[in-house]
């Protein structure tokens, strides 16, 4: 990753088909439906080499069980999940924000902006790290703060980036809100202390345990012949609320001396939140009983269905 200095850094153009998009209404106001899969942009080759080396913004880097719309899905709700920690601790004691709002804002900004999968693994390390921060609070909203975030953490990761006026127009903004952003920045390199460096082995094992941060929001996945399904757990107070311990104990320092192991956790899932399903096993289950009573194990009736799985 390369460090542009605020000379260096030159405009990069807007897209072309978001400009008609950009001339009235906010976010909010003028959200569209795209793919998952569009949210954010993936690696140059999308289809590596067998021989060459995956980077951690590949979603085949962390297991081949992993399909690059549920890995973005993943990282999102990563984003999400420290958003609620970092304001929770601002208000331990109230619900830190609406979530459907500051996600749909969250998806739109990625998708207006072509986020890289990278910049949105730095923007977490950012939020991560305001979260252990000893400073005071931070006083932005939600919304400004993660898409000020996405704008410093792209400065830092790339040399073209857009200029405040075209991160006015994908939001949807006058071009009088110009200063507004330049503040926003500045308040948040202010909180960061100018530190947004994160290369080599911390980039490393920080996705590792991003990536384990955000599987520990699913409540399971179901690895079938010809795809995988990922189900979110709904009751994630209690996790909310260990990570944070987590966090407020991890040392930064450590990223560079230990060795995080998204593969090693993968496999202590599996038969616990990772399964592998045997279609033709179950469809004969299947067919054996019509109705499944509510509130059962998903897995009782199957339990011969789940086989090994090489990682």
């Amino acid at each position: 990753m390369q460090t542009p200095t605020t000379s260096t850094i030159q405009e990069k153009a807007l897209p072309k088909a978001h400009k008609s998009a950009f001339k009235t209404g906010s976010i909010a106001s003028i959200l569209a439906t795209p793919t998952e899969e569009s949210y954010l942009t993936p690696p140059t080759s999308s289809v590596p080499s067998p021989l060459a080396t995956l980077s951690p913004n590949h979603h085949n880097y962390y297991t081949n069980h992993l399909n690059k719309a549920q890995f973005n899905s993943i990282l999102i709700n990563c984003s999400v999940n420290l958003l609620k920690i970092l304001y929770t601790k601002k208000q331990p004691q109230q619900q830190p924000f609406d979530e459907k709002p500051l996600r749909l804002f969250i998806l739109e900004i990625l998708r207006r902006s072509k986020t890289s999968i990278q910049t949105l693994q730095l923007t977490s390390f950012y939020l991560y790290k305001l979260i252990v921060s000893k400073k005071e609070s931070i006083n932005l909203e939600p919304k400004k703060l993660f898409l000020g975030l996405i704008i410093v953490a792209s400065k830092f990761n790339q040399d073209y980036n857009y200029s405040f006026r075209s991160w006015c127009k994908i939001c949807g903004l006058n071009e009088s809100y110009v200063a507004n952003l330049r503040k926003i920045e500045f308040e948040i390199l202010t909180k960061l202390n100018y530190e947004l460096s994160l290369m080599n082995k911390k980039y490393e094992n920080w996705c590792n345990l991003l990536l384990i941060f955000g599987y520990d929001f699913i409540k399971y996945q179901l690895i079938h012949d010809d795809k995988n399904d990922i189900i979110w757990d709904d009751m994630i107070l209690e996790k909310i609320a260990s990570w944070h311990l987590f966090f407020a104990h991890l040392n930064l320092d450590s990223l560079d001396a230990i060795s995080v192991n998204f593969t090693d956790y993968f496999k202590n899932q599996l038969n616990k939140k990772v399964f592998i399903v045997d279609n033709e096993s179950i469809l004969k289950s299947s067919a054996g009983s019509s109705r499944k009573r509510a509130g059962s194990s998903l897995f009782n009736e199957h339990e011969q269905s789940v086989k090994k799985i090489k990682v």
